[in-house]
């Protein structure tokens, strides 16, 4: 089944933003879901369709959950998890949940290199009740 162009544009944009993450820093699903004015879901789930070979070259592995939590496990194509490779970065994580402190190792997409302006989300006029002037 074929994707949107909607679709397409913020897969581009979340992969653009994602590469710009520095190693040993995170940021999380929410911090791009808010620059993009997406669904923080959105985000996650176009993270955890990535073939083997995007795996390899953006680091995925580096958004966590607004409260550091790693969630489903997931792993690189070389069959290292998404800890192993925060660790390897310097990271502390324990379990499945980042342990330093989030503010530490955390950076917001917005301030991040990636050259995306904050997106606006559109908000649709729609009136449940009719419009009664000049009645």
């Amino acid at each position: 089944m074929a994707k949107s162009e909607a679709f397409a544009r913020i897969k581009d944009q979340v992969l653009r933003i994602v590469a710009t993450i520095p190693e040993s820093k995170v940021t999380t699903y929410q911090s791009i879901g808010e620059h993009l004015a997406v669904m923080p879901r959105h985000v996650a789930y176009i993270l955890s369709q990535l073939d083997d070979s995007t795996k390899l070259d953006v680091p995925w592995y580096r958004v966590v959950s607004g409260d550091g939590s790693l969630g489903v496990p997931k792993r690189d194509p070389n069959g290292d998890t998404q800890a192993q490779l925060l660790q390897r970065e310097g990271v502390d994580v324990v379990g499945h949940a980042v342990r330093s402190p989030l503010a530490t190792v955390m950076l917001p997409a917005g301030a991040l290199p990636h050259g995306i302006p904050r997106q606006e989300r559109r908000v649709q006029h729609t009136s449940a009740t009719p419009d009664v002037r000049g009645c």
